[in-house]
């Protein structure tokens, strides 16, 4: 389902941020607006090789394989869910990797692999929730709870393409 592919999305981006030292933020922020960038000038949904890439120190270049759970074999594995609660869905994380940067890796394949499930229409409201999810932690506190960067993201998409008269998405409904 489209919303729940959005809220999984922007629930990894906003665990990233809120597990990342504070150092490292704004490299992710960059990637995020790379990727939501390209998400929106996207034709058909694919995004130009070297968008999506990881860098630490010291650290080997990572490869990334999107696989159903079950299946899935060798490497680090992440298992993100949504649970339905009183504030609307939370993603929770099963298995979160050690390291931050892995997650947020995880997170903007996640955005690539949604874009590819989406319209034109629908490419948009992801990348302005992207935006959205952007502009939330430059003014909140980063430890505040990654539901309300979710909900928030969600919102400046929906008052953006409102603004611009523009239909509201199954993502977004």
């Amino acid at each position: 389902m489209a919303s729940d592919r959005l809220d999984l999305t922007l629930g990894l981006m906003a665990w990233t941020v809120h597990r990342m030292h504070e150092d490292h933020g704004p490299a992710f922020g960059e990637a995020v607006k790379r990727l939501a960038s390209a998400i929106a000038d996207s034709a058909d949904g694919s995004i130009p090789e070297g968008i999506l890439r990881a860098s630490g120190r010291g650290a080997a270049p990572m490869e990334v394989r999107v696989t159903d759970w079950p299946s899935a074999r060798g490497g680090t594995r992440i298992r993100g869910v949504l649970t339905r609660s009183a504030v609307g869905p939370v993603t929770v994380l099963k298995s979160p990797p050690k390291s931050p940067q892995v997650l947020g890796l995880a997170a903007l394949v996640a955005g690539a692999w949604d874009a590819r499930q989406e319209d034109a229409h629908g490419r948009l409201a992801l990348a302005l929730a992207m935006e959205g999810m952007l502009a939330w932690y430059r003014e909140a506190h980063r430890m505040t709870p990654p539901r309300q960067a979710v909900e928030a993201a969600r919102m400046h998409a929906i008052d953006r393409l409102e603004a611009a008269d523009r239909g509201i998405p199954p993502a977004l409904s």
